[in-house]
């Protein structure tokens, strides 16, 4: 099993599959753009994937994925996926909000919560999609609340249950 990346590693692996697929290959000065750093920071980072042996890297020249990079990387933009769509279809959050919430969390998630995340979108996308549906609902109630409570309030009551329940376990 490889070893775990760093978040910023992770990134730059992201990168390269991006610049990959458009065309063929990256440079240091498109990594660097796309993530915003310094082409002597991009340089490092490439050492060390490099030695990971995940990308084939020489300096002054392009950059490519080897296929246990292209795997990670794949890996990598697919839980960002799976996060995105959970956040925007599920949650209803922004879709720019979104995004950058689902940078954040996929270099946290672990693979057996991942598989959760996949399972319940899977499951959703099977039940019917019509206006009566419990995932309309829910994101009707997180707009507009429910039985005269707005999903704020709702959301007050049910945090101070929690209060509760944990103060009581002392």
């Amino acid at each position: 099993m490889p070893n775990r990346l760093s978040a910023t590693l992770e990134d730059y692996l992201g990168a390269i599959l991006r610049f990959q697929r458009e065309k063929n290959f990256a440079r240091v000065s498109d990594i660097a753009s796309e993530v915003g750093v310094a082409k002597s920071a991009v340089t490092a980072a490439l050492q060390k994937l490099s030695a990971e042996n995940l990308i084939n890297y020489q300096p002054y020249e392009p950059v490519t994925l080897t296929i246990a990079g292209e795997k990670q990387a794949e890996d990598i933009l697919l839980r960002h996926r799976v996060i995105l769509d959970f956040l925007r279809d599920v949650l209803d959050v922004d879709p720019e909000q979104a995004d950058s919430i689902a940078g954040d969390v996929e270099h946290a998630i672990d693979r057996r919560t991942l598989e959760k995340f996949v399972c319940f979108l899977a499951f959703i996308a099977t039940r019917p999609t019509d206006r009566t549906s419990w995932l309309h609902e829910f994101q009707d109630f997180t707009k507009s609340g429910t039985e005269g409570q707005t999903c704020r309030e709702c959301m007050r009551e049910y945090v101070k249950n929690l209060r509760s329940d944990l103060s009581e376990s002392r």
